[in-house]
C-alpha cells in the first residue's frame, strides 16, 4: 500500500493486523482466520489439539475478550474435543471442526462451536464433580459450569453428525 504522509513524501507500508499469528504448520491441523475468530479443521492428535487450545486462549483476547473468558473457552474446547475422541473409540481417526469467535463489542463473551462425527446426543454421567477417583464423566458438568448456554444441533458441515455450540461469558 502506498500512502502520502504530509511533509515527508511517500511512505510504503502494509496495514498492521493486530490478530495473533496462526500457528506454525502442524500435521492434521488446518486453521483459517475468520472475522473475530478462527476455524480449525483437524484430525485429533496431541499436536493438533494443543494448537487449537493455544489459539482458543489467544485469539479472542486479541479482539478484546477478557483473559479469564479465553481460559474458560480453552477448557470448553478441551472438554468437547476430549469427549469426541473418547466417544469415537480407540484407534479411530477423529476428525473435528472447531470454531471460536469473540462476541461483538458491548456483548463480552466467546462462542465455541465443535463439529464432530459421533452420532447421538452427549449424556451426563453420574460422576460427582468433586470425585477424586473418577477419570471421566464430568465433561457436561464442566460445560454447564463454564458456559451461559450450550446446545447440540445437527452439524452444518458435510460429513459431521452434530455440533455443540457454547457461549462463554462468565469468566469463571
Amino acid at each position: 500500500m502506498t500512502a502520502t504522509v504530509y511533509g515527508t513524501g511517500t511512505l510504503h507500508a502494509v496495514a498492521v493486523d493486530d490478530r495473533p499469528l496462526l500457528p506454525d504448520p502442524v500435521p492434521g491441523l488446518l486453521v483459517s482466520g475468520r472475522e473475530r475468530g478462527f476455524r480449525a479443521d483437524l484430525t485429533a492428535s496431541r499436536e493438533a489439539v494443543s494448537g487449537v487450545r493455544a489459539l482458543t486462549r489467544s485469539m479472542p483476547a486479541s479482539y478484546g475478550a477478557d483473559a479469564s473468558l479465553a481460559a474458560s473457552a480453552e477448557l470448553v474446547v478441551s472438554e468437547l474435543v476430549g469427549n469426541a475422541v473418547r466417544a469415537s473409540g480407540p484407534g479411530t481417526e477423529v476428525r473435528l471442526v472447531v470454531e471460536v469467535y469473540a462476541a461483538l463489542a458491548g456483548s463480552p463473551g466467546i462462542e465455541v462451536i465443535v463439529h464432530d462425527t459421533v452420532p447421538g446426543q452427549p449424556h451426563r454421567g453420574e460422576t460427582a464433580m468433586d470425585s477424586a477417583e473418577a477419570e471421566s464423566g464430568r465433561g457436561l458438568g464442566i460445560l454447564a459450569a463454564l458456559t451461559d448456554s450450550w446446545s447440540v444441533e445437527p452439524s452444518t458441515e458435510p460429513r459431521f453428525e452434530k455440533m455443540i455450540r457454547c457461549f462463554v461469558s462468565r469468566g469463571e
